[in-house]
């Protein structure tokens, strides 16, 4: 995530410095693996456990329970997810008339079983792994897929030695969907015993805006105690050329009321009522608020808009630069231990005002899935080929995976074909970024469920690296359930377009 940062302090001066001093770094990407067993991840491995549309239903659909659809707070249930917070009201107040509403897709509690090297399918549904782009990581981090792992009822985080080097690998995922305000988010973690960062935040697609959930840092090393007792409740926007950052140095940002983070489970939530207010609970208990221009945004980076863009959730783990240039590492010893490497999430829930009043048209409220954004990778397709001839100097058969969750070096009749999971029937405008310096002959043709649903034209967007959102002239009506995504390259032009990502963004439901 981005952090404060500090260069050369004294250990004194720490605590004092990490209220007063604030330059952000830019920190969260997915590691490879390593053959050598000295810094392989112990959880690697695990026993196992309103306008025209295309109507398309799922060969797959399931009932609104099983795949991950809304369900209000006042009824007797939640959902496909939840039994781990059944009995937790939501603490935040909705408004006026309205109630709570679980947001499932973007709700877990990990009652699964996820190995590090094999996550399966239950995982994949809502994470993916590594950070929402190529970035590996801020410090000595090194973003490593095997890492992440869920066992146990609890999703883990675990830290280790990055093989002949003072790096360390941490795992790290991030939410497949994205969400908006209002929206509340709370998650139960129980912080790892080490130096390093332990995060649940949210950041836009663009990295411009950010807001931190969790932030803490568990270490029991004895000149640490300051921030071992500690929350950082905080928020971050940016402007990216030149690179501009502000966040809220008051110091209501670091909680404390005494608690080690990392001797219990801890439930720490945030509500992002609107771009102009935040408020934090911990363990139900409302401990901060921000809210108006003057501590969200008092610079302007976001043009008066506040914090208003869609983000995604990320939960990591992070070796922070500003802590391991001045010589705050994890040790070898730490990083063996597994009583002290990991940071443990039991659940995390997401939900939406609604209004209690059917058909109401209540402003105030907002429906847990419409507007809500269904968001897949370009290079996470199950299967690929290509139709037509082969292209010269192209030697991958299909869509090429690159880092950062994209796709390159793509030609005419390349495909690519998608497991996308819908929580709720409606209707969605269907979307992609892409890139591409070729001047014209650029499309993408769609099918879902082997049914087409149309062609996106495509036109130059300069580069390779210069990603714009192109989408379907028409919306697209699916049914709640596991839907079939085909993309195949199109047009005229023999070299296409690179892949970033491909969205569902809801529109009305049904």
């Amino acid at each position: 995530m981005f952090y404060i940062y500090f260069r050369s302090l004294r250990q004194l001066l720490l605590p004092l410095l990490a209220i007063l001093m604030g330059t952000v770094l830019y920190g969260c990407g997915g590691g490879g693996s390593s053959s050598s067993s000295e810094g392989s991840s112990s959880i690697a491995q695990s026993q196992s456990s309103s306008s025209s549309s295309v109507v398309v239903s799922s060969a797959s659909s399931a009932s609104s329970d099983e795949v991950g659809s809304s369900s209000q707070q006042s009824s007797s249930s939640d959902a496909a997810a939840g039994v781990d917070w059944s009995d937790l009201p939501v603490p935040a107040d909705p408004g006026t008339g309205n109630t709570w509403e679980l947001v499932d897709a973007m709700s877990d509690d990990f009652s699964y079983t996820a190995p590090g090297d094999a996550k399966g399918q239950d995982f994949y549904e809502r994470w993916s792994e590594g950070f929402i782009n190529s970035w590996q990581g801020p410090g000595l981090t090194d973003y490593h897929a095997p890492n992440s792992a869920v066992m146990d009822g609890k999703l883990i985080i675990e830290a280790s030695r990055k093989p002949g080097s003072d790096e360390v690998y941490t795992g790290a995922i991030h939410s497949k969907g994205s969400i908006q305000y209002p929206v509340y988010v709370e998650a139960s973690v129980k912080i790892m015993d080490q130096v390093l960062a332990n995060a649940v935040w949210m950041l836009s697609a663009d990295s411009t805006e950010e807001i931190d959930i969790v932030e803490a840092y568990g270490s029991g090393r004895p000149d640490q105690t300051w921030f071992a007792e500690r929350m950082h409740l905080s928020h971050h926007v940016f402007i990216r050329e030149p690179f501009q950052d502000y966040q809220p140095k008051d110091s209501g940002s670091w909680y404390t009321d005494g608690r080690l983070w990392r001797e219990q489970f801890n439930r720490v939530g945030m509500y992002w009522r609107d771009p102009w207010h935040l408020e934090y609970y911990i363990d139900g208990q409302l401990v901060r608020t921000v809210s108006g221009e003057d501590i969200i945004d008092p610079n302007g980076y976001t043009g008066g808009t506040g914090l208003s863009k869609k983000m995604q959730i990320i939960i990591d783990a992070e070796d922070q630069d500003w802590r391991s240039d001045d010589g705050i590492k994890a040790t070898d010893e730490e990083l063996l231990d597994p009583d002290k490497n990991r940071f443990y999430v039991d659940w995390i829930r997401v939900y939406k005002p609604v209004s209690m009043t059917p058909g109401s048209g209540d402003e105030g409220a907002s429906s847990s899935s419409a507007g809500a954004t269904i968001t897949t990778d370009f290079n996470t397709f199950f299967a690929t080929g290509k139709e037509g001839e082969p292209v010269a100097d192209d030697s991958i058969d299909g869509f090429n995976p690159a880092a950062g969750g994209s796709i390159t070096h793509n030609t005419l009749g390349d495909w690519g074909e998608y497991s996308i999971t819908v929580p709720e029937a409606g209707t969605y405008r269907l979307e992609v970024d892409v890139a591409s310096p070729t001047e014209s002959g650029l499309a993408a043709n769609f099918m879902i469920d082997d049914i087409e649903v149309g062609q996106i034209a495509i036109t130059t967007t300069g580069s390779w690296d210069t990603y714009q959102t192109f989408s379907l002239d028409t919306p697209v009506t699916l049914t709640a359930g596991t839907h079939t995504l085909r993309v195949e390259s199109a047009g005229s032009a023999i070299w296409q377009w690179n892949g970033g990502v491909i969205r569902l963004v809801q529109l009305d439901e049904l």
